[in-house]
This record gives structure tokens, sequence and C-alpha cells, in this order.
């Protein structure tokens, strides 16, 4: 692959506004030039998934929540209906991670990785029970009777995952979820980090603040990544982003 310099914000989305500049992101994934060096079918969705997660220190799984694509892209609908297609062709898992629809997404050859590490620490045999996930991509949630049936799993083994949070238990529907362990803690850091990074700019009377500022600035959120949190905010439109003299300018949008 060639190299490139960097890119605007207005060039990774397609927008023609030459105000607005990326903040963070170097590489656009384009339909001619996909990770030339790895795979020639990777989706522009899947691309953009890596290039999120090169946000986030690699102590963490590899997850990333749905809001953030949006951020290459205005057109939510288009991007939900490949987030859709990927998941049926069982490029990405989605996960809800205890929140009220599945919108935290892991590709699934890291999923199936972790799986094949933690089942064999419960005497499990992987093979079976990613056969059967990769026969249910659009399933998000499985009944007791699914697990011991179409899993093989006896209530000690079930008991067992949910420990190791490899399964979520949901009192409300009585049922279970595959999971991701440790996944909770990006989740929780990403609804923190929003809130306190929007706080923190509120308090500044013009309501905004320069991104080199903002990365300099000793927050919590900063476990995760301040900038794998922004990806977070401008998804959801909670800021924008516009170029000034002195930089990129966070600003806070009228409605929050």
């Amino acid at each position: 692959m060639s190299k490139r310099g960097p890119r605007t914000l207005s060039q990774l989305r397609g927008v023609k506004n030459s105000k607005i500049s990326k903040p963070f992101v170097d590489e656009k994934c384009s339909d001619d030039e996909l990770f030339d060096d790895i795979d020639t079918d990777i989706s522009v969705v899947e691309c953009n998934i890596q290039t999120i997660l090169a946000a986030l220190p690699a102590t963490f799984p590899r997850i990333v929540s749905q809001p953030m694509l949006y951020f290459f892209n205005q057109n939510r609908t288009q991007i939900d209906r490949d987030i859709s297609e990927l998941r049926s062709k069982n490029k990405i898992r989605l996960f809800t991670l205890r929140s009220p629809s599945p919108s935290f997404i892991m590709l699934s050859h890291t999923y199936f990785g972790i799986l094949r590490t933690e089942l064999p620490k419960h005497n499990l045999s992987p093979s079976k029970i990613i056969n059967v996930l990769s026969a249910n991509p659009n399933q998000t949630y499985f009944s007791t009777v699914d697990l011991r049936g179409n899993f093989s799993l006896s209530i000690d083994s079930v008991n067992s995952l949910v420990d190791a949070g490899v399964l979520a238990y949901y009192s409300a529907n009585s049922s279970y979820e595959w999971t991701v362990p440790g996944a909770g803690v990006v989740a929780d850091s990403l609804t923190k980090g929003c809130g306190e990074i929007l706080k923190r700019i509120k308090m500044r009377a013009s309501k905004e603040i320069l991104e080199s500022e903002l990365i300099n600035l000793k927050l919590k959120c900063k476990n995760v990544g301040i900038k794998f949190v922004l990806y977070e905010l401008i998804g959801r439109q909670s800021v924008s982003v516009q170029k000034t003299g002195m930089g990129n300018l966070i600003k806070v949008n009228v409605r929050n």
C-alpha cells in the first residue's frame, strides 16, 4: 500500500465542508484499496473498525460501539444496513453489553479467537460452539434449552461461563448472551468518558476546546484513550470538529 498524507475529515466522510477537518484519523478506507497486504475482501466498515481500534489501548478487548462508525459516514441508514449485512455474513458479532439493543461490535475472527482461548479453560470444545454461533449470526439471546441442546452445555458449564464473563444472564427475559470477557469495562468507560469530556467543555464559556488541549487534560477516561471516546462523541453528534488556525476545535453541539 502506498504511503499517503493525512486525510481531512471532509475527505473521510465525503463531506464538502472545507471548514471541517479530521481530528485524529490518518487513513481513509476506499473500495479500491482496503488493507491490500492483508485481505482484499475486507469491507469499508471492517476497515473503519480497525481504524477506531487503533485508538484503543491493546490491553482492552477489541470492541467498538455502533455510533462510532457514524463518524465516517453521516448516512446512518446506510451504516446500519451495512452492519446488518456484515452480521448476517458472519463478518462481525454484535453484543448488547447490557444496553437496550446490540450496539457493540467485534470482528468475528477476533471473537472466535477469544472463544478458542477461553472455552478450553472450562473443558469445552470451541468448534461446536463456534459452529452453532456461526449458524445463527443474527441471534442475540439464547434460552437455557438452546444452551443445553444446541450447544450441549451442562448447567455447571453454563454457570462457569457466566462466572468467567463468556456468557451473560438476563433475568428480564430469562435468557443468555454470548459476550466478551472484560468488554463491560470498555462500555462503562465510554459512557463515563463521554460525560466527563462534555462536562469539561461545557464548563467553558465558549463551550469549545482545542483538541490539543483536550488530549492533555487529566481525565479519568484516559484509560481507554480520549481519542477513542471522541469517536463516540462525534459519531453521536454530541460534539463537532472545526479546523482553525490553532488546530482542530471541538465544540459541544447546541442540543447537548
